[in-house]
């Protein structure tokens, strides 16, 4: 019995095999294409070649699982070899890893009842995928960055980050750039909550962990709605974040998101604060 050393192509698979045996040679786009009998043209990368067949009715239907999955070999090999456990969250809805590389993945997902993609981190291609799997794509970038931006920060703690420009004008004042940074995530947002609200998707990041986990954990937060798992907790410096997300929606937001006054009283419990008019 043999343990495979870990190495930069096999750290995510420890296997067990009784002989030396020699792994088959990865195939690589041009190899691909030949089969294909497609032109030979250069071209850089699988992602370049997946747009330009999308973008062309005659060749549209040769794009192939094989081709997603040579768009990152690292990600491919990461995927393949030890895929990630895709959970449900409600009926019909499931989260998970996106399952860009490994496509085949998608289909158990199709005959659970899901119709819609729900991508947190807009992975170039994704869509197309999507779509010729006879999916919905939807794609909300939260980003890992995002609790550093209004909404989450406070007029106050966005100033001392940015300078005032000295135009002065009005449209590029910090004042109007924090509301107009706001606004854009919190309409963001609502929209999010009503394609989670149709149910029957498939929520992911390129991990499946920490994007999901924030927007699934917004969800539970924010949306009234929301009947599906509610077992995320928020640590100290999230439960202060969505104190400030809440202080900055608006009654026609609350109004959009179906708040309640049982549900907004909820909330402000949750949340430690006093219910805001």
């Amino acid at each position: 019995m043999r343990i495979n050393q870990v190495k930069l192509f096999n750290y995510n698979q420890v296997s067990f095999s009784s002989c030396y045996d020699r792994p088959e040679k990865e195939s690589t786009l041009d190899d691909l294409l030949r089969k294909e009998g497609d032109p030979p043209k250069a071209y850089k990368s699988a992602s370049e070649y997946i747009r330009e067949a999308y973008n062309d009715p005659k060749r549209i239907k040769k794009i192939k699982n094989r081709d997603f999955e040579s768009i990152n070999l690292m990600e491919n090999y990461k995927r393949t070899h030890l895929p990630l456990p895709i959970v449900p969250v409600k009926k019909n809805c499931y989260r998970g890893e996106a399952l860009l590389y490994t496509p085949k993945r998608l289909t158990p997902l199709k005959r659970k009842g899901v119709t819609t993609v729900i991508d947190l981190a807009k992975l170039p291609d994704y869509d197309i995928l999507c779509e010729l799997k006879g999916f919905d794509y939807y794609a909300f970038p939260i980003f890992l960055t995002y609790r550093d931006n209004p909404p989450f920060v406070t007029r106050e703690e966005y100033a001392k980050t940015h300078k005032i420009p000295n135009t002065r004008l009005p449209d590029d004042s910090e004042e109007f750039a924090y509301d107009n940074i706001a606004r854009e995530f919190i309409d963001k947002f609502k929209e999010f909550v009503s394609v989670i609200n149709k149910g029957n998707f498939y929520i992911c990041c390129n991990h499946g962990k920490l994007r999901t986990d924030a927007a699934l954990l917004m969800n539970q937060y924010f949306n009234p709605k929301w009947d599906g798992d509610k077992s995320l907790k928020p640590d100290d410096e999230q439960l202060e974040k969505f104190r400030i997300f809440y202080g900055n929606l608006t009654k026609r937001d609350k109004r959009d998101l179906g708040f309640t006054e049982e549900f907004e009283k909820d909330l402000c419990q949750k949340l430690g604060i006093g219910l805001i008019d």
